[in-house]
């Protein structure tokens, strides 16, 4: 399953310096994030362009538990520099496996639920 997580700056963020400025913990989050990536868990990730504004990741996972587990594990998480959500997606569209929604969002619902 596909979940989306949303990290935002933690209680340790360090105000005033971007995403590439917080140190040690960006350093561990980057080479976790690295690793999710090579394991084929991160489809994409990476801060947004506003300073401060915080980041997303799209991991494709077995459940929201196991994103949560990955996230709990980041460096920067433990650090309290970047703090997260975690949502399961449900695509109504989706170019990796090609569902493109064609009804109502009535006939959308149904099928999501």
């Amino acid at each position: 399953m596909r979940v989306i997580v949303h990290m935002s700056p933690g209680p340790n963020w360090q105000p005033g310096r971007n995403v590439f400025e917080q140190g040690e913990p960006i350093e561990g989050h980057l080479a976790a994030m690295r690793a999710h990536f090579d394991a084929g868990r991160l489809l994409i990730g990476g801060p947004f362009r506003e300073r401060g504004a915080g980041g997303i990741a799209v991991l494709q996972v077995d459940g929201v538990g196991e994103a949560k587990a990955l996230m709990d594990a980041d460096p920067s998480v433990i650090a309290g520099v970047i703090a997260y959500s975690v949502n399961q997606l449900m695509p109504v569209f989706d170019e990796f496996n090609g569902t493109r929604s064609a009804g109502t969002v009535t006939e959308v619902a149904r099928t999501l639920v």
